[in-house]
């Protein structure tokens, strides 16, 4: 009996023992440093371009730190020289595999943790601006130049260059539109202009403009006649982007409309026209200046016409006909 007890005990001694060693074995196999907790992470990300002074590049020239991680480590890391940077205003182009290679053997395994771009572009010297800071200056630009444009003016959907390179520290990137600017698509130009004020290179781009402004709209169908009236008129808020023509603005007139307009359509000044002073069929007088004589007989009207214009008239006595210029609503003139 006793040496059953012993031999029990002397089992369950040896399992305590097993077990404890498992845990103690498990947890050094899964117990991780911070520096491990985030293994798998990108910790630095390499720019797709960097320009470089100095002689030699050096892994803060390429790269920002993206993790706790790759920040403890960025004050050595950042200062580890790498390779002979390129000559003043000169590039060098890399492939990723390239790139992976060189930075494996000047930083170690610490490449393993670089996000690298598909290509990598570095300039000697000069400065180089990303999409991000070109999308800025592009916004900082053009918003008080289009501010006028309508009530409401946004950008959108840049098509810009990924990078732009400056040769020289001193050069100078300037921004101009390649037309006027108005709502939709707007071309635009990017020049670089060196110390002595010349223009060493231009690149293109173009951003969209959405311009909202409340417009007139018609509030019934109106067909090809109809004189204005404001009240049949109501007002919409539009995106000028996309209006085909020149909206009216509610001024001028008095007006009828020359194209047929759809009910809540915008009203374009292409449909109107100045509503007739005469009208055809209508009986005027015609008024004969000349310099010494000043002749006044009835006509009638052979064309609708405005003040200003000429149209076709008919002496009532004898049938003729004549050309004659609108005065008011009474009268035409001929010298």
């Amino acid at each position: 009996m006793n040496k059953t007890v012993r031999l029990m005990r002397s089992c369950f001694c040896n399992l305590h023992f097993i077990v404890a060693w498992s845990v103690l074995i498990l947890f050094f196999l899964f117990a991780v440093n911070p520096a491990d907790a985030q293994r798998g992470y990108w910790h630095y990300l390499v720019h797709p371009v960097a320009a470089v002074e100095g002689d030699i590049v050096r892994f803060g020239d390429i790269a920002v730190p993206l993790t706790d991680h790759g920040r403890s480590q960025w004050a050595k890391l950042s200062e580890q020289p790498m390779w002979p940077a390129p000559e003043p205003g000169k590039t060098m182009s890399f492939s990723q595999e390239r790139l992976a290679g060189l930075l494996r053997q000047h930083i170690g395994h610490a490449a393993a943790s670089a996000r690298l771009p598909s290509q990598f572009v570095l300039q000697g010297g000069g400065q180089v601006f990303l999409e991000e800071e070109i999308r800025s200056r592009v916004v900082t630009f053009l918003t008080p130049k289009t501010s006028n444009l309508g009530e409401e003016v946004s950008f959108r959907d840049f098509r810009l260059p990924g990078h732009i390179f400056l040769p020289h520290a001193q050069d100078a990137l300037e921004i101009e539109p390649a037309a006027e600017l108005r709502p939709g698509r707007n071309s635009l130009r990017f020049l670089i202009r060196s110390v002595d004020g010349r223009i060493s290179r231009r690149i293109t781009g173009t951003v969209f403009l959405d311009v909202w402004q409340t417009v007139p709209c018609a509030t019934r169908p109106m067909n090809r006649g109809t004189p204005l009236d404001l009240d049949e008129i109501t007002f919409h808020r539009k995106n000028l982007a996309y209006l085909r023509d020149q909206v009216w603005d509610g001024t001028g007139g008095p007006w009828q409309i020359r194209t047929p307009v759809g009910m809540d359509q915008v009203i374009y000044l292409s449909a109107l026209e100045p509503l007739p002073a005469i009208r055809r069929g209508d009986h005027v007088n015609l008024l004969y200046e000349g310099e010494l004589v000043r002749l006044q007989i009835q006509v009638q009207a052979l064309q609708d016409g405005a003040i200003g214009e000429t149209i076709a008239v008919r002496n009532l006595q004898n049938n003729n006909e004549v050309l004659a210029r609108i005065r008011d609503f009474e009268t035409v003139v001929v010298r």
